[in-house]
């Protein structure tokens, strides 16, 4: 029976194989980038923040961490700029970076990665900005308007000493508003125009069969140099009492021996 058993089996796990290979290959392709395409046609002022998480080898990951970050700091074509890094060892080793590149770019480093490991997850999402960025326009345009205003009136050769003082005033509070305006008005251009990817590395606790082995191997130093750290600091907090149990002891039985020779005499 197991003859015609077996021919099946193969047949099946050949297939999940299979499937998992497909499933990992359309993990790896980026299926909205088309749609964002179409979305920056309508809406000009959409900001787009995109996640991908790579599966690659312990072995691996430093190496792929600083390729990320070597190929941002020479990357001059799409302005690639690193906002945050952070790696960890250990027995979870992981590594996560984010970067503000532009559009064009993030198909770059998703590559990158996704050649480096197994794709586990993606995904991209916008935020609407239009109503920021036209708010924000429009208390420019009132400010710069006021400010040509002040700027008449302080030109009015009929102007007295108090009036004036009160104009200058507020020239520099407007011209201190007008600059801040400006400021965020470039904060959310530089947030519409250049996208943020966020890219996190992990890796599997254990890779192979003998993963556990060799971890267990590597870290014998480490854990039998804490095994001597631990005893002997237990024996630090121990021989003092026992010190005091076996005085305890002598003068009881002191006593006893005592009190027992005395009742025979």
């Amino acid at each position: 029976m197991f003859k015609y058993l077996f021919p099946i089996i193969i047949i099946f796990l050949v297939g999940c194989s299979s499937d998992y290979s497909a499933l990992s290959a359309s993990k790896s392709q980026d299926f909205y980038a088309p749609v964002q395409e179409k979305q920056r046609v309508k809406n000009k002022y959409l900001a787009y923040s995109h996640r991908i998480t790579v599966t690659v080898t312990k072995k691996e990951l430093p190496n792929v961490f600083k390729s990320v970050l070597d190929t941002c700091s020479e990357d001059s074509e799409f302005k690639c700029l690193v906002m945050h890094s952070e790696q960890s060892g250990g027995e979870y080793s992981y590594g996560s970076i984010r970067l503000r590149v532009t559009p064009n770019g993030i198909s770059k480093y998703k590559a990158l990665v996704s050649d480096s490991g197994e794709v586990v997850q993606q995904s991209t999402s916008a935020e609407d900005l239009t109503d920021s960025v036209l708010d924000t326009e429009k208390r420019l345009e009132m400010l710069n308007s006021y400010q040509s205003k002040l700027k008449e009136l302080e030109k009015n050769p009929n102007i007295n000493i108090d009036s004036l003082i009160k104009v200058t005033s507020e020239m520099s509070e407007v011209q201190t508003q007008i600059e801040y305006s400006q400021g965020q008005k470039a904060k959310l251009y530089q947030r519409v125009s250049m996208d943020v990817l966020n890219i996190s590395l992990q890796t599997q606790k254990n890779e192979t069969f003998v993963s556990p082995i060799g971890e267990a191997l590597s870290e014998f130093g480490e854990d039998f140099a804490e095994g001597i750290a631990v005893f002997i600091t237990a024996a630090a907090y121990l021989i003092p009492w026992l010190l005091v149990v076996a005085l305890l002891i002598w003068i009881v039985r002191y006593l006893w021996a005592r009190g027992k020779r005395r009742a025979n005499s």
